[in-house]
């Protein structure tokens, strides 16, 4: 789930497509002081008003509706900046999107988080800048299929998740819980339960490790992966059971996408994160929290 898509997917592929640079919303170190309440009526007031009035809804996310036409807009732009083959694929993942946004425009009024139109304005201005002149500009706002205003909604949205997200994982704490492991990837579960078994019998893991593992990156190594905190690894389920061992433990088989894994954890311990990988760990933290509200959120899709 990768951090601000609703608005920042599309402003950026659009801005790469017409050749300016690629400008990203900016957010303050640390968290925003309650503000005053921007002049303009918020996305969640007007899709509730529409959805009032009669217009068609995409989904309600507790009980705040997601207007058709604005699903139906973002899914035009999506596609026309998309390889994407499947369409129904992509117009999920497009909904997904929209409800995401919406429960951290919820989560940021809870908080007192406020994006201001002064705001919006200073962002939107430091955006125009980077293209020539005003026909170059309105081209590639028509090319990306945004007016004026829709534009400077994407802007607003894509603040308020930068600054949700800076409250979020400001409170990291200075050491996380790490797991130092190794494991041994093969590629069907029977080849697995023989790994198991001959480690059973005794065999050194790092010899089977070097002899055995498809992981051409660790097996060199004795199948090791270094430290690694929740979040680092980029398969959730193998990261998910080396955090249940206790150093020594052995466990497998466990199904990815690369294959099955046999995991030995070697050390646990809380550990400071270098600087070069907090943002990793940053944004997994969010996404951590953006998952806990999916799964206390009334969600209706229509």
């Amino acid at each position: 789930m990768p951090f601000i898509r609703l608005a920042a997917t599309a402003l950026l592929l659009g801005l790469a497509a017409c050749g300016a640079p690629q400008p990203e919303p900016t957010a303050p170190d640390a968290p925003l002081p309650v503000t005053a309440a921007p002049a303009t009526p918020t996305p969640e007031a007007a899709a509730q008003g529409a959805a009032a009035s009669g217009e068609l809804v995409a989904a309600r996310v507790n009980g705040v509706a997601i207007a058709q036409a604005d699903y139906e807009r973002l899914l035009a732009r999506s596609l026309q900046n998309s390889q994407a083959a499947d369409r129904d694929a992509l117009a999920a993942t497009v909904l997904d999107m929209l409800i995401e946004q919406a429960l951290i425009e919820q989560a940021a009024a809870e908080q007192g988080i406020v994006v201001t139109a002064d705001m919006v304005e200073a962002e939107y201005q430091a955006t125009r800048a980077l293209v020539p002149d005003d026909a170059a500009w309105q081209r590639w706002l028509a090319d990306n299929l945004y007016t004026e205003e829709e534009f400077r909604q994407s802007l607003r949205a894509a603040l308020i998740a930068g600054l949700v997200r800076d409250r979020i994982v400001g409170s990291l704490p200075e050491n996380v819980p790490q797991v130092h492991a190794r494991h041994i990837l093969v590629e069907t579960e029977g080849e697995a339960m023989n790994v198991l078994a001959r480690l059973q019998a005794g065999e050194d893991f790092g010899a089977l490790a070097a002899a055995l593992s498809r992981d051409v990156t660790t097996r060199e190594q004795g199948g090791d992966l270094g430290w690694f905190a929740d979040g680092e690894l980029l398969e959730p389920a193998l990261m998910q059971v080396a955090f249940s061992l206790q150093p020594g433990q052995i466990a497998g088989p466990v199904a990815t996408r690369l294959g099955y894994h046999v995991v030995q954890v070697l050390e646990r311990d809380a550990r400071p994160v270098p600087e070069d990988r907090k943002p990793v760990l940053a944004q997994a933290a969010f996404e951590r929290w953006l998952r806990g509200l999916l799964y206390n959120a009334v969600i209706e899709r229509q």
